[in-house]
C-alpha cells in the first residue's frame, strides 16, 4: 500500500498573499513543494484564478477544519483573515468574532494534523505608530487586535505539536497580484494616473514608506519554515518617500503630472529600519526585488497598458 503523501495546506488561497504563494510554487521557487502537494482552502471554495498559470479548485475551509485530511499535512500556510479594509462592514464584536473563528479553525487544523511547520502572516498594524509599541487601543484598531490574537494562538498550537513557526509581519506590500485598493499609496497613484492622467499627493510633509514584493515576502517565510526556522520578523524592503514613489510611477506611465499639497503636515514615518528581513532572505536564497522592479510588477497587477 502506498504511504500517505505529505501536503501543504494554504488557507485564504484566493486572497492576495495566497495567490502570490501559489504562484511561487507553480514557478518552482519553493523547492520541495509542487503543485501536486498543495491543498488550497478558501472561505467558500471558489476557484483560484492565476492569469496565465491557470485556474485551481479550492476546498471550503470548513470542510478541512472539520475533517482529517486523507494525506499527511506537512506544512500550513495560514492566510485566511478578514482584512483591515473590511472593518467598516462589521460591528467591532462581529469583526472580532469572525476572525476568531478563522484563527480557531487554523488552531484546530494544527492540533489535529500536527504539521512539521507553520507560516502565518501578521501585520505592522499590531504596532502603535506613535509609540512603536504593541497597540493597546482595541476599539481604534480591531484589525491589529485580531492579528495580535492570531500570532499568540497559532504560535501556541504550533508549539503544542512541536511544529516550527514563522510569523511574518507585512508592513508594505507590492507585487504581481496586488489588489486594487485606493487605501494603498502605490495603488492610489497608479489608479489616479490611469483615470485622471495625474497623480495627487495630499500630504505636504514627508511620508516615508517601506515596500516589499509580496511574492518575495511569502517565498522568504515559507523557505525559512522549510529550513526549520522559528521566528517573528517584520517585512523589510525599499524605503522611499512617497514623492519619489510618485516620480517612479509617473516615469513608467509616460510622464504623468504630479501635484502635491503645500500645506505643512507632520512627518509620517513609522516603519522599522532593521535589516533582519534582508538577512533572512539572503540566508534562504531569495533575491529581493528592488523598488524599480516592484513598481513594474505592481503596474502589471493593475493592468496598466503595456504592463499587463
Amino acid at each position: 500500500m502506498k504511504e500517505n503523501s505529505s501536503k501543504v495546506l494554504i488557507t485564504g488561497a484566493t486572497g492576495w498573499l495566497g495567490r502570490e504563494t501559489v504562484a511561487r510554487v507553480l514557478e518552482g521557487k519553493l523547492e520541495g513543494i509542487s503543485k501536486a502537494d498543495l491543498i488550497l482552502a478558501s472561505s467558500n471554495g471558489r476557484d483560484l484564478e492565476l492569469d496565465s498559470l491557470g485556474v485551481f479548485a479550492t476546498d471550503p475551509l470548513s470542510e478541512i477544519r472539520d475533517t482529517k485530511s486523507k494525506d499527511a499535512i506537512d506544512g500550513l500556510v495560514h492566510l485566511a483573515f478578514i482584512t483591515k479594509d473590511k472593518t467598516a462592514e462589521y460591528s467591532f464584536s462581529d469583526y472580532v468574532a469572525k476572525n476568531i473563528e478563522l484563527i480557531s479553525a487554523a488552531c484546530k487544523i494544527i492540533e489535529r494534523e500536527k504539521p512539521k511547520w507553520v507560516v502565518v502572516v501578521s501585520s505592522g498594524a499590531i504596532i502603535d505608530r506613535s509609540t512603536m509599541e504593541i497597540e493597546n487601543d482595541v476599539l481604534r484598531n480591531p484589525y491589529g487586535f485580531c492579528k495580535r490574537i492570531e500570532e499568540a494562538l497559532i504560535a501556541e498550537s504550533a508549539h503544542k505539536v512541536g511544529a516550527n513557526i514563522v510569523i511574518g509581519r507585512l508592513w508594505g506590500g507590492t507585487g504581481l497580484y496586488m489588489p486594487i485598493k485606493r487605501a494603498y499609496a502605490i495603488s492610489d497613484f497608479i489608479e489616479s494616473a490611469k483615470e485622471k492622467n495625474a497623480i495627487s499627493i495630499n500630504s505636504g510633509g514627508e511620508v516615508i514608506r517601506r515596500y516589499c514584493d509580496a511574492g518575495d515576502f511569502m517565498e522568504v517565510l515559507v523557505r525559512a519554515a522549510l529550513k526549520g526556522e522559528t521566528t517573528t520578523i517584520d517585512s523589510g524592503g525599499s524605503i522611499i518617500e512617497v514623492g519619489e514613489l510618485a516620480k517612479l510611477i509617473s516615469a513608467r506611465m509616460g510622464g504623468v503630472p504630479i501635484t502635491r499639497s503645500h500645506t505643512p503636515t507632520p512627518l509620517d514615518d513609522y516603519y522599522p529600519r532593521g535589516s533582519e528581513f534582508e538577512d533572512l532572505a539572503k540566508s534562504v536564497g531569495v533575491q529581493l526585488h528592488g523598488i524599480d522592479e516592484q513598481v513594474l510588477r505592481t503596474l502589471k497587477s493593475h493592468k496598466v497598458p503595456n504592463f499587463g
